[in-house]
């Protein structure tokens, strides 16, 4: 039976691998980089460096299958991952290939333009929803009541550690990921403004105090 626990430095190479086994709307995403690390420097790693006390991982008999990640305050995380994250995989992945480097992939480049231009949560939605989170299985591990555990697990630590409301972003073509976060009772969240819509579509909650 997995068992869920508290992520330990060790697994953070476990951490990159399902980022990109489930990057592509849940499905692997291998094909679609060169970069393996892609994925994981922006999806994972980082919360799992800097923010371990909201760590949570799945672990089968193979291996850790999965993980629920998060950030308690999403502009301190934002500024912090600015100042001690960025600088280093910025010289590590120039934005124009360096003489000798393969050619690369839609995916790498897509990924490397996030590392040199990090995305910020809304404001509307921060204000209302200031932590944010990350949730990837392996397949074996779906359908299987396992992702809810391991979101209900993680709701409480969040809620624990003082948080008033959490969001997420979510491709608005993973329509599996979209049934699973409606069922776990989270809202659609919509901005305020008449802008043009995020590429992501966002989700999130609140936690009664």
């Amino acid at each position: 039976m997995p068992i869920i626990r508290d992520y330990v430095s060790t697994d953070l190479n476990s951490l990159y691998a399902i980022a990109l086994a489930t990057g592509d709307c849940g499905s692997d995403a291998s094909r679609q980089f060169h970069g393996a690390e892609l994925l994981g420097h922006v999806y994972a790693a980082p919360y799992a460096i800097f923010e371990p006390e909201l760590a949570l991982v799945i672990e089968d008999s193979h291996e850790v299958a999965g993980y629920c990640l998060g950030a308690l305050d999403t502009r301190v995380f934002e500024r912090l991952l600015n100042l001690r994250w960025w600088p280093a995989l910025q010289q590590r992945y120039p934005l124009t290939p360096v003489g000798g480097s393969h050619e690369r992939l839609i995916g790498d480049a897509d990924i490397i333009q996030m590392i040199h231009h990090p995305s910020r949560s809304p404001s509307w939605l921060v204000k209302a929803y200031p932590s944010h989170l990350h949730i990837n299985l392996l397949p074996r591990l779906k359908g299987r009541g396992h992702g809810r555990s391991l979101l209900t697990a993680w709701y409480g630590r969040c809620q624990a550690m003082g948080s008033t409301g959490f969001h997420l972003g979510v491709d608005p073509r993973n329509t599996p990921a979209i049934g699973f976060y409606e069922a776990m009772g989270l809202d659609s969240l919509f901005s305020p403004s008449t802008t043009a819509p995020d590429n992501a579509l966002w989700l999130g909650a609140r936690f009664a105090h």
